[in-house]
């Protein structure tokens, strides 16, 4: 689990302090100049895959359920997903309870170990645990992570060698060898832990791994830090590609963890608001300090992922991270950071775990960033889908089925309006690249809250030059009652709810009018399709 570093609270205080968004008033109206050809700095071709999951390891059963007693609620889920990009997603059961597991043959799924305020000092699992991926769909690939915190090689030898029997390679998208080795120093290692011992373990233990369990090349993901790389950050992508970590042919990618914001102590919990989360201005800073990092494994041909994210650290918070705030959150910071060339990011699902801080907001109990609560519980009541599940839903549409489509940010309209965001899509399999987008996602990020009138922060977006010789516009739309909103009933995509996992109500896609125009309520995403 990650932990956001004391200079990027700083910065966040002093703009958060300093700047008063930027709140039109109803029924602004903006003109979006027409851009037919991707621009130089458009992404690479995105990956249908681009928003997966990270599950914490421990609670791995109790999102996928297990053979003969699936979690349909997860099932339902994916298939949605599946149903706009024609693939599952990534999974990566991992997080701070993979660097205290061991895999066991002779005991059935997993068994946790807890200290008597709850702590989960050791899961162990056995065979019956990869019964838990079988409901994910068939065209999942996943990512293995396994211990490292132990310093005991034997354990991880053990626990690919189940992953590949049970698994099978062909599902396998990598090996990952622990989980935040930045956040080892003083605990599982020496106060001395550098970058350096971190690469000299990596590069010692993927060999002997590799050579006594015949893996294929190019097969191991390095990294997985959880500091931002800021100058004070310990490990980077930079620094142990710079210490060599690439020099035997193993690694296939590298990644590093996001969590913008955090509750592990009072001070950063303190700026883990609402207005600070949905601000594309903070959306696009925090994200811009890991481009010398995605650029050092694009350097050396290698995919940069964020391998485990969410908007804010130590599980999130109450009435923020579980409201519908969340979604716009996701869908901008994953098209963004799509824009910056990440291949994947893996959203974090799990829960509450006492070991993470010591002076934490939150209790036990499932996270309140979760995407969906996968069983009832007292403190969540039904299981259902979060009111952020929707932002999947627009981003997955967003890039389609074909493996062809491309993205950017186009800066002039969120130059002249901050908390409005314009990513259009090239997609040949869908219009012509010459012919200009097949589509476009506008993402309205002013404040919206339940109680507002319903015009609050309204923009109407003049797309007459979009739909010249474009026969049918369409336009479906991820709204809810508000920023605030926590109830999925209400939360929509194109006129649908998604609470059980499968779609309530009638799908509305609508037309675009003869002015060419879109509107789009503050706290509302739309998609337009060319």
């Amino acid at each position: 689990m990650f932990s956001l570093t004391f200079t990027y609270v700083l910065l966040v205080w002093l703009y958060s302090s300093a700047f008063v968004p930027n709140v039109k008033a109803a029924g602004t109206d903006i003109a979006l100049p027409f851009v037919r050809n991707p621009p130089t700095n458009a992404s690479q071709i995105l990956d249908p895959r681009l928003a997966s999951f990270s599950i914490e390891f421990s609670y791995l059963t109790t999102f996928g359920g297990n053979k003969t007693h699936p979690n349909l609620l997860t099932k339902e889920l994916m298939q949605r997903l599946v149903e706009r990009t024609g693939v599952g997603p990534d999974v990566r059961p991992g997080g701070i309870t993979i660097d205290s597991s061991v895999y066991d043959p002779n005991v059935s799924a997993l068994t946790l170990s807890e200290s008597p305020s709850g702590g989960i000092y050791r899961t162990t699992f056995g065979p019956q645990l990869y019964e838990s991926l079988l409901v994910f769909p068939n065209s999942s690939q996943f990512v293995v992570t396994v211990n490292l915190g132990n310093d005991t090689i034997t354990i991880a030898k053990n626990e690919i060698a189940a992953a590949v029997e049970h698994i099978g390679m062909d599902r396998i998208r990598a090996f990952e060898l622990g989980n935040e080795a930045d956040h080892y120093a003083g605990g599982s290692r020496p106060s001395g832990w550098s970058s350096s011992d971190y690469t000299a373990q990596f590069l010692g233990w993927s060999s002997v791994l590799s050579r006594n369990l015949s893996l294929p090349p190019h097969i191991f993901q390095a990294g997985g830090f959880a500091d931002d790389p800021t100058p004070s950050a310990s490990m980077t992508t930079v620094d142990i590609i710079n210490e060599g970590v690439d020099t035997t042919g193993v690694v296939k990618l590298f990644a590093q963890h996001t969590y913008q914001y955090s509750t592990c102590d009072p001070v950063r919990n303190a700026i883990a608001t609402l207005p600070n989360l949905i601000n594309h201005d903070n959306i696009t800073a925090y994200l811009d300090l890991w481009k010398p990092q995605i650029a050092a494994a694009k350097g050396v041909g290698k995919e940069f992922v964020v391998g485990e994210f969410s908007s804010v650290s130590c599980s999130g918070k109450q009435n923020v991270t579980d409201t519908f705030g969340q979604a716009l959150w996701l869908a901008d910071t994953i098209l963004y950071g799509a824009a910056l060339n990440i291949s994947r990011m893996y959203l974090h699902q799990g829960a509450t775990l006492v070991f993470q801080s010591s002076n934490q907001a939150n209790s036990p109990g499932f996270s309140w960033y979760d995407l969906w609560y996968p069983i009832p519980t007292d403190r969540y009541g039904s299981a259902r889908a979060s009111p952020s599940f929707v932002a999947y839903l627009l981003i997955t549409e967003a890039i389609g089925p074909s493996n062809q489509s491309r993205l950017a940010l186009l800066p002039s309209i969120s130059q002249t309006l901050s908390n409005l965001a314009a990513y259009a899509v090239w997609d040949p399999a869908a219009r012509s690249i010459k012919e200009g987008p097949a589509r476009l996602v506008l993402l309205n990020l002013a404040v919206r809250n339940s109680s507002s009138s319903t015009d609050a922060g309204q923009v109407t977006v003049d797309l007459r030059q979009w739909t010249k010789n474009v026969g049918s516009v369409r336009v479906k739309r991820m709204t809810s009652a508000g920023l605030d909103s926590k109830d999925s009933r209400l939360t929509t995509w194109a006129g649908q709810s998604f609470e059980n996992g499968t779609a309530t109500g009638s799908e509305i896609i609508e037309r675009l009018e003869s002015s060419g125009s879109v509107t789009v309520k503050g706290s509302e995403g739309v998609l337009v399709f060319f």
